[in-house]
C-alpha cells in the first residue's frame, strides 16, 4: 500500500461547491486529523464490528462519530480506504486537502458509534 487509499481504488479530487456534510470517526486509522466519510456511502446494515472493518479503524474501546459540515471551496480527495490494522477496508475515505485538521467550527453533533448505529436502525 502506497498510502491510505486501497491499491486499486480510483481516487478523485474535487472542490466543494456548496456546504456538504461528512462523517468523522474518532479514532481514525490514517495519521492526521483530516479524514472524513460520505454519509450516503455508509451501509446501515453494518454492526459495530462491520463498521470497524469497513473503515479500517484502529483498536479502541469506544469510537465517536461526528457530523462535519464542510463549506464551499474546500479541496478534497476521495477513494476507498486501504486495509489497515488487520481490517479489510473498502469503505470510502475523504481527505481534506490543504489542512492539517478539520476545523472545530465545522464539527456538529458527536455521538458514540453505538448511539450512531442505534439511531440509524
Amino acid at each position: 500500500m502506497a498510502g491510505p487509499f486501497a491499491e486499486r481504488s480510483i481516487v478523485l479530487e474535487f472542490e466543494t461547491g456548496s456546504p456538504e456534510e461528512f462523517l468523522r470517526f474518532e479514532p481514525e486509522a490514517p495519521p492526521g486529523e483530516r479524514w472524513l466519510h460520505r454519509p450516503d456511502e455508509f451501509d446501515d446494515d453494518l454492526d459495530r464490528e462491520g463498521v470497524i472493518d469497513r473503515y479500517a479503524l484502529p483498536d479502541s474501546a469506544e469510537y465517536e462519530v461526528s457530523v462535519v459540515t464542510v463549506p464551499p471551496g474546500e479541496s478534497m480527495r476521495i477513494g476507498d480506504v486501504a486495509g489497515l490494522n488487520g481490517r479489510s477496508g473498502g469503505g470510502d475515505l475523504v481527505e481534506l486537502l490543504g489542512r492539517d485538521a478539520v476545523p472545530e467550527e465545522w464539527v456538529g453533533e458527536t455521538v458514540t458509534l453505538a448511539e450512531f448505529l442505534a439511531d440509524r436502525s
